[in-house]
């Protein structure tokens, strides 16, 4: 029989106490597992929800801040729509209102070195050179400028606007190059076009704005200097009304060469649209637009 003195057995314990140290058991281990993968479920469902809230904040910002960079393009083009006779209209009437010279009645603005008045005659060569200035280039019509209607050669500029569509000559052009072949003035037109690359639905479309800074009606470049900028897409809804100020109430179109219209400008301009984007979201609004040129001539007071 082996027997076993006292201070080995405290040595054998000591030594069975010092291997448990070292290491864990089993099912220490496998809860240290199910935290740790408990821990990284969390960890990965909190960062994937971020990046889910990211991406939808990003959506929203842009497609609510496309809709106001739209907007605000279309406030600032409106507010600039101009016309050359804006600053003193008295000197442009309407012709089918006036009489015609030689027949008693008052002789037009515009004609160098005469007095108009009650009974004022008109040179023969004078009206000979207004015949001809109607007959020209200048006294013709076009998209954007009325014919010239006295010997200053001056066009009223035209504004046309529909139910989802206008056009008009603005002062809001920013020449860049002091050698560009471009002015201060643009013609602008607003309109809708298809976009089926969208995927925002068939009736979806894209609001565009083209621009073009050649003024002048020279058919050799004609639309050549015009640039297309796609300005909002998931457009379903877009439609115009123009108040009129003289007759207080809303027209569905405008048209300055309109007969009852000659020399008129809408006087506030109303937009509704409705606008789609992805993950479903949508906007409906309405917003007003008013020309800031002085139409009806400057504040004698200036």
């Amino acid at each position: 029989m082996t027997s076993t003195s006292t201070p080995d057995r405290i040595e054998q314990s000591r030594s069975a106490v010092s291997f448990r140290s070292e290491g864990f058991t089993l099912i220490e281990v496998m809860i240290s597992i199910v935290l740790l993968a408990m821990i990284s479920v969390a960890i990965y469902q909190s960062t994937t929800q971020t990046f889910r809230y990211r991406s939808k904040i990003i959506n929203e910002g842009d497609f609510y801040g496309g809709i106001r960079l739209a907007m605000g393009l279309m406030d600032r083009d409106v507010s600039a729509l101009f016309s050359p006779v804006n600053l003193n209209p008295k000197n442009f009437p309407d012709p089918s209102q006036t009489p015609a010279p030689g027949n008693g009645g008052p002789t037009p603005p515009g004609f160098p070195g005469m007095n108009p008045g009650p009974t004022g005659t008109t040179d023969p060569a004078q009206l000979q050179q207004l015949t001809d200035l109607q007959n020209s280039e200048l006294g013709k019509e076009s998209d954007f400028w009325l014919g010239a209607t006295d010997l200053t050669g001056i066009r009223p500029s035209r504004f046309v606007g529909t139910e989802n569509r206008i056009s008009f000559v603005a002062s809001s052009h920013l020449r860049i190059y002091k050698n560009s072949q471009e002015s201060e003035f643009s013609k602008i037109v607003y309109e809708l076009r298809d976009d089926p690359d969208s995927g925002l639905g068939d009736d979806a479309k894209i609001l565009v704005k083209i621009e073009d800074p050649d003024v002048f009606d020279t058919e050799e470049k004609k639309g050549k200097s015009a640039k297309v900028y796609p300005l909002l897409s998931g457009m379903k809804k877009f439609v115009f009304r123009y108040y009129r100020k003289d007759k207080k109430w809303w027209e569905l179109t405008w048209d300055t060469n309109r007969e009852e219209m000659k020399g008129l400008y809408p006087d506030l301009i109303e937009l509704t649209i409705q606008v789609v984007g992805i993950a479903k979201l949508n906007f409906e609004g309405v917003y007003m637009f008013k020309p800031e040129t002085p139409f009806y001539g400057l504040d004698s007071t200036f």
